[in-house]
């Protein structure tokens, strides 16, 4: 080959690379950014059941007219 030749054609070619890598990032941020987020699913999950009214209490039964209080 000529070396003219040989500069074009690996310029080209560095091109192509540069442009493959360039598409691959992005590819990569995009499903990345699409990725659920399991640990923040989690935390906003337990913290739902945790917070609630304050004047109604959650699952225990209220012990008025309770016939075994002291």
């Amino acid at each position: 080959m000529f070396p003219n030749t040989s500069i074009v054609v690996a310029a080209h070619i560095d091109a192509l690379l540069a442009d493959a890598a360039a598409e691959r990032l992005a590819r990569s941020a995009k499903a990345q950014s699409h990725r659920p987020n399991r640990v923040a699913a989690a935390v906003k999950s337990v913290w739902s059941t945790l917070v609630g009214p304050v004047d109604q209490p959650g699952s225990m039964p209220l012990l008025a007219d309770y016939p075994y209080r002291g």
